[in-house]
């Protein structure tokens, strides 16, 4: 992956879009274990997935901030961020690169200017990892229990925070732990992962409004039907 000090910018394309795959689906995942019923933190639980819950549909402008240790580099990534019930998610990479990703119940597409790829749910090898999502999306507090355990949740008129870890064998495989906080919507995310990587995501300028998805929206959640 290292050619003389610094990233082939192919490979570096095909490494920031693969993690935004992995991403979207531990930022769903914060979004949603919220609603796991946890003995000891079950009200403050329940009170934060309840305030986040009301919305059906939630724009935001996002930053990634991707460190790799062993290459003692962190990449940065922004754009806009469009999360429909009805749909799924939308990410619009803005830099370094322009790419989209759509999920839905069906697929999982990229598409940049050059190039266009999907991935059937049900044929995909990380189809365990589709169907979570899915059921993330849902809200299924069954599934969520089986990938996740509350480590603390706090909640204060002022904003909460919340600590996940994973209980499932394949989540372990992919990060360590994810601590979210925020006030109205998700403010941060920060995903430590294995071989002491990291992500951090930071979310701004929410809003619900327009409270239906725009022609160029639905134009691409349309390309996943």
């Amino acid at each position: 992956m290292v050619n003389s000090g610094f990233l082939n910018l192919n490979r570096l394309v095909a490494l920031m879009q693969q993690r935004a795959c992995w991403l979207l689906l531990s930022v769903v995942s914060v979004l949603f274990s919220l609603s796991v019923s946890v003995s000891a933190h079950a009200d403050q639980v329940s009170t934060i997935f309840n305030q986040l819950a009301k919305s059906e549909l939630i724009r935001a402008d996002f930053e990634q901030q991707k460190k790799l240790a062993s290459l003692n580099k962190t990449f940065v990534s922004n754009g806009t961020l469009t999360f429909a019930k009805s749909n799924g998610v939308l990410w619009q990479i803005k830099r370094p690169v322009q790419a989209d990703l759509i999920v839905t119940q069906k697929k999982l597409i990229q598409k940049t200017q050059r190039t266009y790829s999907q991935i059937q749910i049900d044929q995909s090898p990380y189809s365990s990892v589709a169907t979570l999502f899915l059921q993330l999306m849902s809200g299924d507090d069954k599934a969520l229990a089986k990938n996740f355990n509350v480590l603390s949740a706090n909640y204060s008129p002022t904003g909460w925070n919340i600590a996940l870890t994973p209980k499932s064998a394949l989540f372990k495989k992919l990060f360590l732990r994810i601590d979210a906080q925020g006030q109205q919507y998700v403010n941060k995310i920060v995903i430590q992962e294995q071989a002491n990587n990291s992500t951090t995501i930071l979310f701004r300028n929410q809003t619900t409004q327009p409270n239906q998805l725009t022609a160029a929206e639905d134009a691409l959640f349309q390309l996943a039907k």
